[in-house]
């Protein structure tokens, strides 16, 4: 059983007044089984209106607002009708990633990877799937974050290292008594950069410290 479904091979695409206007008489779940045909056909703004009239007709069901899925409050909403719905916890996390939320999604994940089990439900590695897709999106967020942050840093301390190295030939041309100090204080910056993000600053700088 597959969380994300499509058209069936040869399945009739349904009428069109199906999407536009069912019938005033159709009971919810005559509605749902209306939108579950138009999502395999990828007609999914029609499905969305058939769930949304569904949730009208009854809206204490969970399940047609795992079907309908158009935002985050649906997914939360359906969770508080029926926290041990599966679909609730995927369709979530799904939310969660076009967010960037990647703990939340990883949580919600999780949180449908146990239920799953604990029905004895089979998705087949349609959870599992998505879990390593969170995974990896979070690490690659975490990773350009880090690589932004070292990029910064190690232009800021670039820029501090030169800037007390135009202080001391300023301050060594005009007092030759003065060099060694001016030399001191330039190394002991440096070794202070060095200290604090060894990383980020090339062994190639030491050489603005004897000059």
């Amino acid at each position: 059983m597959k969380i994300g479904k499509q058209c069936p091979a040869g399945a009739a695409e349904p009428p069109e007044k199906m999407a536009s206007s069912p019938e005033k008489s159709s009971t919810a779940q005559e509605l749902k089984e209306q939108g579950n045909q138009l999502f395999l056909c990828r007609k999914y703004q029609e499905a969305a209106t058939c769930y949304s009239k569904t949730i009208n007709r009854n809206p204490s069901v969970a399940v047609y607002y795992t079907n309908r899925t158009l935002s985050l409050a649906d997914c939360k909403h359906a969770l508080e009708l029926d926290p041990h719905s599966v679909k609730a916890h995927f369709f979530l996390c799904q939310c969660h990633l076009e967010l960037e939320n990647y703990n939340e999604a990883i949580g919600n994940l999780q949180r449908a990877y146990n239920l799953a089990k604990e029905q004895r439900l089979n998705f087949g590695d349609d959870i599992p799937s998505a879990l390593r897709v969170a995974k990896k999106k979070r690490w690659n967020s975490i990773e350009e974050k880090r690589i932004n942050q070292e990029n910064k840093l190690h232009a800021y301390l670039t820029k501090l290292i030169l800037a007390e190295k135009e202080r001391f030939l300023k301050f060594r041309n005009s007092s030759s008594d003065g060099s060694f100090l001016a030399r001191t204080k330039l190394t002991n910056v440096y070794l202070s950069v060095c200290l604090y993000a060894p990383q980020c600053v090339p062994p190639s700088k030491l050489c603005l410290c004897v000059i």
